[in-house]
């Protein structure tokens, strides 16, 4: 490889080299991530859907800004790639060709070495870039993606792609690397972040407290960051979030729910029911959301809603109310507050969703809007822990509801 880009250095200009590098890190990044977007988002949405960590889907927008971030990550990686090799033909670094140089036991040595140096390098970078005061100026971009794809894998601001980087060229400055151990880093780093961005989550139960397995680092783990970014900083290990105190306290418990969720049979029935099931998807919706505030205390049942039969909006108010009152430990300032939120938004489904003459698919588009328009003002009211109880619960809930309306 790099005799094929200092050919087109040398005919065509460092642009052009910069281009083919840049390419070539695009397409190494970009025909893994598709064909896992494809395995999992399109071909096997359906089958593996209760794989999905969280249980809904990113708007097409979200995935069209990830893959524009990506190609400028592409196109700066590809520079700074060009860079070390532009580095050692001025006679600094040590990227070297021959294996013969050090030694096969070196040579395997050293891509060990690599993968922990950046392991470290990269929670402790990640930690630093989560201060309020560079949040937004160099990581914000990546947080973008709540719900993240395998194509955030690649999702940075130009900022913190030199970041995500600079340890390549810091650490061939001053250790010998060999030109394939650097290359095989690279497509490890690439894979490693594409299977953690995922989505979906194939590790077995117990893995996560496993004696050896649980410092390898999950899909379930990273995800809960992109929630949820007070905790899992980890890369590839979960070494320093365990040392550092850092892991989610919840990261074992949500993990193991996330598997069992896959091993609960489905009876032959789809189970992604609101894409494939359009009669049925606005019914369900307005289940799993009423579900929220009143299967608790038992106040209205499924066959309830099945029939049609939710209630009133004071009603609901009241059960939403009581359930977020004892569930979030709301303050008494608080209640006021999130008891005109429930009011508002159970008049608002009543009167836009359930009342409304419109079809399936815009009730089904309303009523998510409202959702959005609800979470919004809830994250106002509540502090930091008390919506990411909210939201838990609330997604839980919401399947619970989904489930029981289909199955």
């Amino acid at each position: 490889m790099h005799s094929i880009i200092e050919n087109i250095g040398q005919q065509f200009g460092p642009g052009a080299a910069w281009a083919a590098t840049s390419i070539f890190i695009f397409l190494r990044y970009a025909i893994p991530a598709t064909l896992v977007f494809l395995l999992v988002y399109k071909w096997k949405k359906q089958a593996w859907f209760a794989r999905k960590i969280q249980q809904k889907f990113p708007k097409g927008s979200e995935i069209r800004h990830e893959i524009g971030y990506s190609i400028l990550t592409s196109l700066i990686f590809g520079g700074m790639a060009l860079g070390v090799f532009v580095l050692r033909k001025m006679g600094y670094g040590e990227l070297y060709f021959e294996v013969a140089e050090y030694g096969w036991v070196y040579w395997f040595g050293s891509l060990a070495f690599l993968i922990v140096a950046h392991d470290t390098y990269f929670y402790w970078m990640h930690r630093l870039m989560h201060h309020p005061k560079l949040y937004q100026l160099f990581h914000l971009v990546h947080h973008k993606s709540t719900n993240p794809t395998p194509y955030t894998s690649f999702s940075f601001h130009p900022l913190e792609s030199v970041l995500e980087f600079a340890i390549v060229p810091l650490i061939t400055l001053v250790l010998p690397v060999h030109a394939v151990v650097f290359l095989l880093f690279t497509m490890w780093s690439t894979a490693f972040n594409i299977l953690g961005h995922t989505g979906y989550e194939f590790s077995p139960s117990g893995f996560t407290r496993h004696w050896f397995l649980k410092w390898i680092n999950t899909p379930t783990h990273h995800n809960m960051h992109h929630r949820q970014a007070r905790y899992n900083y980890g890369l590839y290990f979960n070494f320093w979030d365990r040392i550092m105190g850092t892991n989610h306290p919840d990261y074992d418990n949500y993990f193991e729910e996330v598997v069992e969720r896959a091993k609960q049979p489905t009876d032959g029935h789809p189970t992604l029911p609101l894409r494939q099931q359009p009669a049925k998807k606005v019914a369900a919706v307005v289940a799993g959301l009423l579900l929220c505030g009143s299967v608790a205390y038992g106040q209205m049942g499924i066959d309830d809603i099945k029939n049609g039969n939710y209630g009133t909006p004071e009603s609901r108010t009241t059960q939403m109310d009581a359930m977020m009152k004892e569930g979030l430990n709301l303050r008494q300032n608080q209640l006021q507050k999130v008891h005109d939120i429930n009011l508002k938004y159970s008049k608002k489904v009543e009167d836009e969703v359930v009342k409304a003459d419109l079809s399936t698919w815009s009730k089904y588009r309303r009523i998510s809007k409202v959702q959005n328009e609800k979470d919004k003002e809830m994250k106002l009211v509540l502090d930091a822990t008390q919506f990411e109880k909210y939201v838990t619960k609330r997604d839980e809930l919401f399947w619970k509801g989904v489930s029981e309306f289909f199955f």
